[in-house]
């Protein structure tokens, strides 16, 4: 549907010159050969509005059209048509149809589809041009023809162009956001398995100082050591598989009250925040820190694409095996685009943990949702 609204400019040039031709013919020429033509255009037209989806059922529907109607015209001779085209054997509302349907193949299909295509209506154009008699070969006829249909296949050529360096640069775009997430999830990494490894230094350190005068002593310090050993084993396995060294996050250990300070500022921006935080008390502060950059970067979102919001709601709740993080606002979107590189980058996150991620449409407004296992993925 999203591709059909978007053939609207096209839609309503064809239906200009479907209507110029009709206007223009009934009160000079009545009903007769020309309105058995004008109403055998018609298939063409919707043809070259339908190509962006199926381009060979197009064309052969489009070609069928134009060899129908020089049978019909061949079948009136010496009558013959009122409705002559421009610089073409076929009517004008046939050739801005055919020309369309040129383009949009070039643009989307295959060269294989596009040579085919732009094959079959030079065949049925001269077919035409040879049994109608509205053409004159002329030398500037025959140029103008051939001018038409370079028209139509450089536009979709440039078109197609331009559609590939768009998705080259989205391309390099996405990897951009995700190589980010990598590196601000591996400085993660760094921090907190850097505080186990610290400790079980501190321990083994201990243990080796008292091992010769008090070897119970030093036993006893093992089960910490261990503790220590097991703690930063999990947090590697929720963060590994990550290359990196910064990221603009600020987390504490009161993961509560980072994210009252995170909604706190969206108020101040002017969203309309209602949070809802039921938080575990063991929670590690590795999952924390996602949980904090995904609510900080769900309200970036709504701050800058949810319009008229009147309420924005942060609900944080947990079970014995995940944590989920829902972000909802019921404003209207201000655009349908493609989804933004910040969700690119929680989708990334979420994943590298060994979640579940959703981003969409919700009710009225906007809906993040993220399930973050509180084991990690192993």
């Amino acid at each position: 549907m999203d591709g059909l609204r978007r053939q609207w400019p096209t839609a309503l040039a064809l239906s200009a010159l479907l209507v110029t031709e009709l206007t223009w013919l009934l009160p000079r020429h009545g009903p007769g050969p020309d309105l058995w033509v004008w109403l055998l255009t018609l298939p063409a037209c919707a043809a070259a509005l339908l190509a962006h989806r199926h381009a060979v059922a197009a064309t052969a529907v489009a070609a069928a059209a134009v060899v129908l109607v020089t049978l019909v015209l061949q079948g009136f001779r010496p009558v013959g048509t009122h409705l002559e085209g421009l610089l073409s054997p076929l009517t004008l509302a046939e050739t801005a149809a055919c020309m369309v349907l040129v383009a949009v193949v070039v643009r989307q299909a295959t060269p294989r589809a596009s040579a085919a295509t732009v094959a079959v209506f030079m065949a049925v154009s001269l077919h035409a041009a040879v049994v109608r008699t509205t053409f004159v070969w002329t030398q500037s006829n025959v140029v103008g023809s051939l001018l038409l249909g370079t028209v139509a296949v450089g536009t979709g050529w440039y078109f197609r162009s331009r559609d590939e360096d768009r998705e080259r640069l989205l391309s390099s775009s996405v990897s951009g956001a995700q190589r980010e997430e990598r590196i601000a999830l591996a400085r993660e990494l760094h921090d907190v398995v850097a505080h186990h490894v610290t400790g079980m230094l501190v321990q083994a350190q201990a243990a080796l100082d008292v091992a010769e005068d008090d070897p119970g002593a030093a036993h006893r310090l093992l089960p910490g050591i261990v503790g220590s050993g097991k703690d930063a084993v999990g947090a590697m396995r929720r963060l590994v598989g990550t290359l990196r060294g910064g990221g603009p996050d600020v987390a504490t250990t009161d993961l509560g009250a980072d994210v009252l300070a995170v909604v706190e500022r969206a108020r101040e921006q002017g969203l309309p925040v209602r949070l809802r935080a039921d938080l575990p008390p063991d929670l590690p502060p590795e999952l924390g820190r996602s949980v904090l950059r995904l609510v900080q970067e769900s309200l970036t979102n709504a701050h800058k694409h949810a319009v008229e919001p009147t309420e924005v709601d942060v609900a944080l709740s947990w079970t014995p095996t995940a944590l989920r993080v829902v972000v909802t606002d019921d404003g209207r979107q201000r655009s349908a685009g493609p989804a933004g590189y910040g969700i690119v980058g929680m989708r990334e996150r979420v994943g590298i943990l060994g979640g579940l991620f959703s981003a969409g449409p919700h009710d009225t407004g906007w809906q993040v949702l993220a399930e973050l296992p509180r084991e990690g993925r192993g």
